[in-house]
């Protein structure tokens, strides 16, 4: 009986053993479809490289049309499926979403259910990641926005020397502040006894340069127009119509002003024969300046 007992001992502790194993492993892993509106991903996003690309909700309402709807079945039953976004936001539900909707992450508990659908959309023309976990498997899934119409426009134009070549930039963004580019910009520049007006268009970084030569000392006024987005309320007014100003100053006249100062202070000079030697030195910084744009009639310098 002996000889028997073992052998049966060693099957029954086999199969509780195998039995064991059974119980403990998981259930299946989860199914996941990727679509946007209702149309499926063909490439997996999950790569950057592969990001779906995603507009941005410009006219403050998120829908089908702008969102990656990530939906999973076959969930195990009573779990929780997870996930965080970077450079995105999260809905569980399109219902009145607007681009103020949505959070960083969800939680969702499938109770009894085995089906959980998450929907992302971006304000951003960053690459983004949802990082999704179910059933103990975690997939990243990349997208990216597209930016939306021009909606702001703002110019810039640091001080410039004369003689220098003065650059004026006009900045085109969407709503949510990301670049536009191949927007059309009229900018205006307007002097004491001139007014010039130039048609740039932005590049990729949404910015639009025009650079400028032959400038006199002084102030000139920039206005820059555009057509830009219809308002939407509850985002951002348009802002299509612009004023800034230019300065060109003369850097060898200060200079020479600030010499004659500290020349007159030291006692070297008197303050008439400081005066004069600035004044000499202004009038031949500017000839030599116009000398540069003429071959003939050349202006000769004071020595």
């Amino acid at each position: 009986m002996t000889s028997f007992k073992k052998p049966l001992i060693a099957i029954a502790t086999a199969v509780a053993l195998a039995t064991t194993s059974l119980l403990a492993l998981p259930a299946n892993a989860a199914t996941t479809a990727l679509t946007v509106n209702a149309v499926a991903v063909t490439t997996a996003p999950t790569t950057a490289a592969n990001a779906v690309s995603l507009a941005v909700p410009a006219n403050d309402v998120v829908n089908a049309t702008n969102t990656l709807k990530i939906a999973l079945t076959s969930v195990a039953a009573g779990t929780n499926v997870t996930a965080t976004a970077v450079d995105a936001v999260l809905l569980t539900s399109l219902t009145n979403a607007t681009s103020a909707s949505g959070t960083a992450t969800v939680n969702i508990a499938t109770g009894t259910g085995t089906t959980a659908d998450i929907f992302v959309f971006t304000k951003t023309t960053k690459t983004g990641s949802v990082a999704v976990t179910a059933d103990g498997v975690t997939t990243t899934y990349f997208v990216k926005g597209t930016a939306g119409a021009l909606n702001t426009i703002k110019v810039d134009a640091p001080t410039a020397a004369l003689g220098t070549t003065a650059k004026v930039s006009v900045t085109g963004t969407d709503v949510f502040g990301n670049a536009v580019s191949g927007s059309v910009v009229a900018l205006q520049v307007v002097s004491s006894n001139a007014s010039n007006t130039y048609s740039i268009t932005s590049d990729a970084t949404g910015v639009a340069t025009r650079e400028l030569t032959g400038l006199a000392v002084g102030k000139y006024d920039l206005i820059a127009t555009a057509t830009v987005a219809t308002a939407v309320t509850g985002l951002a007014a348009p802002v299509g119509f612009v004023r800034g100003e230019l300065k060109i100053v003369d850097l060898a006249a200060l200079v020479a002003e600030k010499d004659a100062q500290l020349a007159v202070a030291n006692g070297k000079v008197t303050e008439a024969e400081a005066k004069y030697a600035a004044l000499v030195k202004r009038f031949n910084a500017l000839a030599t300046q116009y000398n540069k744009f003429v071959k003939t009639k050349k202006v000769k310098l004071i020595k």
